[in-house]
Formats: C-alpha cells, structure tokens, sequence
C-alpha cells in the first residue's frame, strides 16, 4: 500500500475508523494493538480525535503496543488478549473497513450462545478467518505455548483450541465483512479519496 493500512482513507476517513465506527455501538472497550510506539504515534491523533467526536459513547479505546515488536498476528492476538478486561474478544484486522453490524452482533450472539475458546469463520472450501474471529481469555496459555515453540501466526493456533467453526454467509449474508485492502488495486476507485 506505501502507507499504513489502517490510516489509509477511504471517503475520506481512516480504514481504522470505519471499523471503530461500527463496534462503537455493540462493545464496552476496544484495545487497538499496534506495532511499536512510531505507529502509537501515528493512530494517536486519528483515533484520539475519533474520541472526542464520539464522546457521547461510553466506550473506552485503548492503544497498546505488541509486547515484542514484528513478531506476527499471534503476538498481537496475545498482547490484546492480555489488556482487555472482558472474557473474551473479537478480533479484527485494520484492513477490513467493511465489517458489518450484522458479523459483530452475530459473532457475540454466538459467544453466549457456546462454550468454545474461539469462534472462526470458515469459508466452503475449508479456507479460515482467523482474524476475524473471537477468542477467549482461556486461549493466553495455548498462546504463550505457541509463541514459545516459535510459531507466529495464529493459524498455528486453532488445533490446539476448543473451536466452533461458523459458515461466513451465516455471519455476514454479503460476506463484505471479510473483504481485506492489502493492495492498491483492491481499494475501489470511487473509494481513493
């Protein structure tokens, strides 16, 4: 992309916005894990200025950084794991500014509806989700296991965990929810502003 994924804009706003936009209403926090301090830095004023445009929600957004620096999806997933105050949480990646109100209420109805570490969503041909997904602080020790034994994405993750896979069409009809913005040519032209 040539910048920062989650900063990008698309009409106009930051993709982390839109997302931030859409759990606003449907959670009690959100941790934003970033990659160091340079990138803190960055989201600080965007997400900052968010805030007080929202302040009438009673969300709270909390920016932390990776507890090691570069070292993959898993580690993220282990430091947000780590601040939340909550049982559990639905990761999201930044680079889906499409999530849905419908995948996030789905996803959390699920939770309560289960007993499972996680909850992934899976596509027909057996492709997973693991980053928008939902998992439970139970997950911290397999995790530290993981991160141990050097793995790094969170894949490595799901053999080890008590897991409901869920159709994706039964957690967004549209599947819009799961479209991710890794290059250029995947933002729409009518979006580059």
């Amino acid at each position: 992309m040539g910048q920062d994924k989650g900063l990008m804009k698309l009409n106009g706003t930051p993709m982390i916005i839109h997302t931030l936009e859409i759990v606003m209403d449907i959670v009690d926090e959100i941790v934003l894990v970033l990659r160091d301090e340079k990138q803190l830095g960055l989201y600080k004023k965007c997400v900052n200025d968010f805030k007080t445009e929202k302040n009438k929600h009673n969300t709270e957004i909390k920016m932390v950084t990776d507890i090691e620096t570069d070292q993959g999806p898993l580690f993220g997933l282990y430091t947000g794991l780590l601040n939340i105050k909550s049982g559990g949480a639905l990761l999201l990646p930044c680079d889906s500014p499409f999530i849905s109100h419908f995948f996030v209420n789905k996803m959390f109805e699920l939770t309560a509806e289960s007993e499972v570490q996680a909850i992934i969503p899976v596509w027909p041909d057996g492709l997973t989700e693991p980053l928008h997904s939902y998992y439970h602080k139970e997950c911290i020790p397999l995790i530290e296991d993981r991160l141990e034994k050097g793995f790094r994405n969170v894949k490595s993750l799901l053999d080890k965990l008590n897991v409901a896979y869920v159709d994706v069409k039964t957690l967004d009809p549209d599947k819009k929810s799961f479209i991710n913005l890794n290059r250029p040519d995947d933002v729409p032209t009518s979006l580059r502003k």
